[in-house]
């Protein structure tokens, strides 16, 4: 990359995940749900910042409606809802309930929220072509949490278009077949850039289940600190620019929060000549790097 890119096509890079406006959502979470006018105001600043496709899932408390009373009537938002795969009628019935919450006709996407329920229940994605065909979706697909998911989607010639799946510089599973997915036509987005708040944490400060990461935290804030790339702005360029990746998920519950990860399109640059480091990175230990696998909170 031989330059820091203009902000608002950084803005294009991102999605705006929306899981914190209807739920108590990440390991750092201290304030809860935010406040509809927290919300509306987030939305107003990142639509300001041109950051206008919002991900969204029928799963996540009350964020559909949230979006819906805020969004729903803007064309300047495009919207993505993930759904549980079943029977094609449910599925459809399903998608017609998250329609109506989101108080639109069309989505820029629909997807499945998990591989396993999809692969048992295969005949759930005739539910989604005929959405895609009718006009109510323009992309179908489904959010993944291990790679020889993606290998088996591809290995099967499967007719999607967006797939979602972690990837962060702890948690590198998915980068070999992320560009395989890519030539396919299919439009790749990474979430957990931050895994949930882990990554921002002080290494001293670590609940005990993630002490054997100290060593990587500490290594991961030296390099930014060399760099001088603030640490949360190193995190998601390394995501939003990994090979293959077309938008990288990004949560916020504050204008300031939101703001501050736009600006760390300034540091794109220095944050592309630490990739080799931050590859080296990488944890094998899926304990530490899948959320389902943590120990409960406090």
């Amino acid at each position: 990359m031989s330059a820091a890119p203009a902000t608002p096509l950084f803005a294009q890079r991102l999605a705006l995940g929306t899981a914190q406006f209807g739920l108590a959502y990440g390991l750092n979470n201290q304030a809860g749900q935010p406040s509809t006018g927290a919300v509306a105001e987030v939305l107003d600043a990142a639509q300001a910042a041109g950051l206008t496709l919002l991900d969204t899932a029928a799963a996540y408390g009350n964020s559909e409606a949230r979006l819906g009373e805020l969004a729903g009537d803007s064309p300047a938002f495009e919207l993505i809802t993930k759904l549980p795969a079943g029977p094609p009628a449910q599925v459809a019935q399903q998608l017609a309930e998250s329609l109506a919450r989101l108080r639109r006709a069309q989505l820029y996407g629909v997807m499945f929220h998990a591989f396993k329920p999809l692969q048992d229940a295969p005949a759930a994605w005739q539910a989604l072509q005929a959405a895609r065909a009718a006009g109510q979706v323009a992309r179908i697909g489904v959010s993944l949490y291990h790679p020889h998911e993606a290998e088996w989607l591809l290995a099967e010639n499967w007719d999607l278009n967006l797939v979602q799946v972690p990837y962060n510089v702890l948690d590198q599973r998915f980068a070999a077949v992320l560009p395989r997915l890519a030539a396919r036509g299919v439009e790749v987005h990474v979430r957990s850039a931050f895994l949930q708040g882990l990554l921002l944490r002080e290494p001293p400060t670590l609940p005990e289940f993630f002490r054997p990461l100290a060593p990587k935290l500490t290594q991961l804030r030296a390099l930014a600190a060399e760099a001088g790339v603030p640490l949360p702005a190193l995190l998601l360029l390394f995501a939003a620019y990994a090979p293959g990746v077309a938008r990288a998920v990004v949560g916020v519950d504050s204008v300031a929060n939101l703001q501050e990860n736009l600006a760390a399109a300034q540091y794109a640059e220095a944050a592309e000549a630490l990739r080799p480091a931050l590859l080296a990175l990488a944890e094998s230990t899926d304990t530490f790097i899948l959320p389902y696998a943590w120990p409960p909170r406090p």
